[in-house]
C-alpha cells in the first residue's frame, strides 16, 4: 500500500481555499491523517484515537503498551467514518494530550496520567519540544478546518469523539453500570445559540440500541468538554458546536484490549444513522 501522501499546513490551506476537494493525507509532522472529501458543515475529529509514540522516545518510557492501550482511546476513528471531514491524531496521548493546555499537554507527573508514571527519566527540552511541535501542528489544522467551515457555511458541528474506561472499581455489565454509555459534553458550546440542536441530538442518541437493549445518554455528566472543545468553542462562539461525545467502552474489554466486533459495528452503524438523522432535522430547520 503507498504511503499517505504527506501535506504541510500551508499546502492545505491553499487546497481549502481553493475548494480542492477531495484530498487526504497526514500532515508535514506526522501528527495527524485526515481526510477531506467534501467542503461539508459537520466535521468529525478522533483526538485520542493514536497509540504511536516517536522511536526516539521508547527508551525513556515506563509505562507498557497495555497500559497506555488501556487509557487511549481505541476505534474512536471508526465513529467518524463516514464523515465527510475527518482528523484523526496518529501519536499516543501519553506523549502529548491534545485534549490539554499547552503547558499540561506532556504527562511529566503520574497526576497527569491516571496515577502512573509515564517517563523513566526527565525528559530533555529538545524532546519536549518535538512534542509540542507535533501538538502545536494539529491544532493548527483544525484552526484551518473550522476556519475555513465557519466562512462557507456560517454555522458549523464538530463531533469530537473519545470513549472513557467504567470498570476501574469493579467488573461489571456494561447495562448494570450506572455511568451512561454515551456522555455529551456540551459545557464550552454556546447554549443560546445552539439549544436546539443539542436536544435533537440527544434525542437522536437515545435511539441507539445495543442487541435490542437502548444504551443509556447523559449530557454532561461524566465530561463536560474539554480542551479542544473549550478552545474552538471560544473562537468560533457564535458559529459553531462541538460535541464531546465520550463513549463507554463496552465494544471491547478494557483491561486486555480484546475488540468484540459485532457491538462494535453496531454502535457505528447506530451512531451513523443518528447523525444522519440529526443533520437531517437541524438542516431542515435552518
Amino acid at each position: 500500500m503507498a504511503k499517505p501522501q504527506r501535506y504541510s499546513l500551508e499546502e492545505i490551506q491553499v487546497r481549502l481555499d481553493a475548494g480542492d476537494f477531495p484530498f487526504s493525507g497526514t500532515t508535514a509532522g506526522g501528527s495527524a491523517h485526515f481526510d477531506f472529501r467534501e467542503p461539508s458543515f459537520y466535521a468529525g475529529v478522533a483526538l485520542h484515537a493514536g497509540s504511536r509514540i516517536r522511536e526516539a522516545l521508547w527508551v525513556a518510557l515506563a509505562v507498557s503498551a497495555a497500559q497506555r492501550y488501556r487509557e487511549e482511546d481505541p476505534g474512536t476513528e471508526g465513529f467518524i467514518a463516514a464523515f465527510p471531514l475527518q482528523v484523526v491524531a496518529l501519536d499516543s496521548r501519553f506523549e502529548y494530550d491534545l485534549n490539554r493546555s499547552r503547558d499540561w499537554a506532556i504527562p511529566l507527573k503520574p497526576e497527569q496520567a491516571w496515577g502512573l508514571t509515564v517517563w523513566k527519566r526527565a525528559l530533555t527540552e529538545e524532546e519536549k519540544r518535538v512534542s509540542l511541535a507535533k501538538y502545536d501542528e494539529f491544532h493548527c489544522l483544525l484552526d484551518l478546518l473550522t476556519d475555513f467551515l465557519v466562512k462557507k457555511h456560517g454555522q458549523v458541528f464538530l463531533f469530537d469523539l473519545h470513549a472513557y474506561c467504567y470498570q476501574r472499581e469493579q467488573r461489571l455489565s456494561w447495562h448494570l453500570d450506572p455511568q451512561p454509555v454515551i456522555n455529551l459534553g456540551t459545557e464550552p458550546i454556546n447554549q443560546a445559540r445552539f439549544r436546539k440542536e443539542i436536544d435533537v441530538l440527544l434525542q437522536e442518541l437515545k435511539r441507539i440500541s445495543v442487541g435490542g437493549r437502548r444504551v443509556s445518554v447523559a449530557e454532561n455528566e461524566i465530561f463536560q468538554g474539554g480542551y479542544l472543545a473549550r478552545r474552538l468553542c471560544a473562537r468560533h462562539h457564535e458559529r459553531l458546536a462541538v460535541f464531546a461525545l465520550e463513549w463507554k467502552k463496552i465494544f471491547m474489554d478494557e483491561w486486555s484490549g480484546q475488540f468484540y466486533p459485532a457491538v462494535y459495528d453496531e454502535l457505528v452503524e447506530q451512531f451513523t444513522r443518528s447523525v444522519a438523522r440529526f443533520l437531517e432535522k437541524v438542516r431542515g430547520e435552518k
